[in-house]
């Protein structure tokens, strides 16, 4: 998978869930997860270290999109549907 690929998906299983995905005003994807949200452009500087089973997903969102502890759980739980479709374990 690779990190268009990485967006795309994440973003898909985050409207799936319910998560509103709207346009920023630098014309970025993002998902709305309550309060806080995350746009591709974080998403982007994840990918690929958020996909690695020892990945600390929090800290990881901490370093690029800080104050957001409120989208921490739901990547975490699309994560582990990414990482079971590319096959890699969480």
């Amino acid at each position: 998978m690779n990190r268009d690929e990485f967006i795309a998906r994440v973003t898909e299983l985050a409207k799936s869930d319910g998560y509103p995905i709207e346009r920023n005003r630098n014309g970025q994807n993002q998902i709305d997860f309550g309060n806080k949200k995350l746009h591709s452009g974080h998403l982007a500087k994840l990918y690929p270290q958020i996909l690695t089973p020892s990945a600390n997903v929090s800290k990881l969102i901490d370093e690029v999109a800080p104050g957001r502890p409120c989208s921490h759980r739901p990547m975490k739980d699309i994560l582990r549907r990414v990482n079971g479709e590319s096959g890699i374990s969480s």
